[in-house]
């Protein structure tokens, strides 16, 4: 029997590249039965583009439509509209989620591929590579959260060596480009966690998904990412700290201190990342703007204020 593939795509003020990304899915030689596109208050036109392109509203259409369309009355950031939309989907008529953001990008043969490894695996989560000429997928095989020292989400990382020369990989970590799931996974793991805001839910999501199953890295299933040759030092510690930067630290922390597997990851490893950022501040003569953006992440990511805490400037 078919297997029922529902697509989960959020969006914000990208409708190019979201307009690349439906064309995109409409070429895949496995067929969809299911694209839910999360407006997360969008104001390029975003709506009124799915509306014109057949795309319902999910409220009333959910049961009876293919192409349907969430239209949120606020920005949740990332980490509340993936939320949000994973939990819309798991009420709809549909055995798999591939979840998506906007900006990327699948080959025709992306989704069958996924399939066809899990089935061979019995992984009940696929990864697509995002490997190409712009961009280098780190294909993350262990998470070490067992040394303090390592108080950077990329240090506890063990990642693959290039080049990908293996047909598949047992995995610990993913981004929202493309994970493909069983709906029955979902459900057992739950949401995405909205608290984080911004970074991080995805790691997190992939770690309470690993305590149920596998995670397999495809190789050959291609996935591009369309803005892969943007500003790669967007969040470089080399640059004044924007609300991002904020984001990241505060939510290293959390992430840390709720799987962290002993005191010092937990207690000792939040304060060793601060004192890193301050140093490189001061290093890169940025102290007195960062300092505060420093310390507001330190305070609000060891007390365990999650949440939406600092405006995004987007």
């Amino acid at each position: 029997m078919e297997k029922k593939v529902g697509v989960i795509i959020v969006t914000y003020n990208r409708l190019n590249c979201l307009k690349k990304l439906l064309q995109g899915l409409e070429q895949l030689t496995y067929p969809i039965e299911k694209i839910l596109v999360f407006d997360n208050n969008s104001t390029d036109n975003t709506v009124d583009h799915l509306r014109e392109n057949g795309f319902k509203d999910y409220r009333a259409h959910k049961n009876d439509a293919k192409k349907l369309y969430f239209a949120n009355d606020e920005n949740l950031g990332g980490a509340g509209g993936f939320s949000m939309a994973v939990g819309l989907a798991q009420q709809l008529d549909i055995d798999y989620l591939w979840i998506m953001d906007d900006d990327v990008l699948p080959e025709p043969d992306c989704l069958e591929k996924l399939l066809m490894q899990m089935d061979k695996t019995g992984a009940k989560v696929a990864l697509p590579s995002r490997e190409d000429e712009n961009y280098t997928d780190r294909v993350c095989l262990d998470l070490d959260l067992e040394d303090h020292n390592k108080f950077w989400a990329s240090l506890r990382k063990q990642v693959a060596p290039h080049p990908l020369d293996k047909e598949t990989y047992f995995v610990k970590d993913m981004t929202f480009e493309g994970p493909l799931m069983t709906l029955e996974v979902s459900k057992k793991v739950g949401l995405p966690d909205k608290d984080y805001f911004i970074f991080f839910d995805d790691t997190d999501y992939a770690y309470r998904l690993s305590q149920y199953t596998k995670l397999v890295y495809v190789t050959d299933a291609k996935l591009r990412r369309q803005l892969a040759g943007g500003d790669p030092d967007r969040d470089s510690a080399e640059r004044e700290y924007t609300w991002r930067n904020y984001y990241m630290m505060r939510n290293n922390i959390l992430f840390d201190k709720r799987y962290g597997k002993n005191w010092k990851v937990r207690h000792l490893s939040p304060t060793i990342m601060m004192a890193h950022m301050l140093v490189l501040s001061k290093r890169n003569r940025h102290l007195k703007h960062n300092f505060p953006i420093i310390m507001k992440a330190w305070y609000d990511g060891i007390r365990g204020k999650s949440g939406k805490r600092v405006d995004p400037n987007y």
